[in-house]
């Protein structure tokens, strides 16, 4: 039986959801972070030079509205009365990312979310643009507690630092090949995409030692503007250095 935690723990700019009725995720407990948690090299930034963020606007209101401090313990109180029976996952940051107040990678978030799923028997998983912020350390650190952090990469030179950081990658844009293969790992479309399977049905994402990387093709209502943001990036990666 689950364990309710006894650290005091405290998640910061944090909205916690037990039963998810976003279509995408399905009925799985997932949280929302505030904008601030974002790290500013985050190319889609809505308040950066191109921006895209899909959850610009109405999903990141969601969270910069209702995003609160809550106990490691009240956390896990939340979940263990209202998580669905059978849910596997907990999905981290809808929105959001892992940057504490101080610009730092936040390790203590992610090891804090880890112990809340494990306490009720799922699995946290998640995104990052705040990979590049992490040393080896703090990847082990996290992949030991159990949470499944994925690198949010949009370019090949991405992918293959990540891989080499040892991290399992997702990939944002709609020109990658299905099935082509960077730094050894294999492209798949998340099928929520193409077969309209949930992340709680799926589970791809919460895969450690996954060889396959994920790509999401761009969406929401900002996809103009992500699609430009993701060609800049990728075309600035091809143009040769002037000598």
């Amino acid at each position: 039986m689950p364990r309710k935690s006894t650290v005091s723990a405290v998640l910061t700019d944090t909205y916690l959801v037990a039963r998810s009725g976003n279509s995408k995720t399905g009925p799985i407990p997932v949280t929302y972070r505030a904008m601030t948690t974002c790290p500013t090299s985050c190319p889609f930034l809505p308040t950066g030079p191109t921006g895209g963020c899909y959850g610009a606007g109405r999903i990141f209101g969601l969270a910069n509205r209702n995003a609160t401090s809550i106990t490691e313990a009240e956390a896990v109180a939340k979940l263990l009365a209202g998580t669905p029976m059978g849910a596997k996952y907990l999905r981290d940051r809808v929105v959001g990312d892992v940057v504490n107040s101080l610009g730092k990678f936040d390790r203590a978030y992610l090891l804090t979310i880890a112990r809340v799923a494990k306490a009720v028997g799922i699995v946290a998983f998640g995104y990052t643009h705040a990979w590049r912020l992490m040393t080896r350390a703090d990847i082990k650190a996290v992949a030991d507690a159990g949470y499944v952090l994925n690198a949010s990469c949009e370019t090949e030179a991405d992918i293959r630092k990540a891989v080499d950081l040892g991290m399992p990658v997702v990939v944002a844009g709609d020109s990658w090949e299905e099935g082509q293969m960077v730094a050894g790992r294999r492209i798949v479309t998340c099928p929520n995409t193409t077969r309209g399977i949930t992340c709680s049905e799926c589970g791809l994402c919460a895969k450690p030692d996954r060889t396959a990387i994920v790509r999401f093709k761009i969406h929401g209502a900002t996809r103009r503007k992500a699609r430009n943001t993701v060609k800049a990036l990728r075309a600035r990666e091809t143009t040769p250095i002037a000598a």
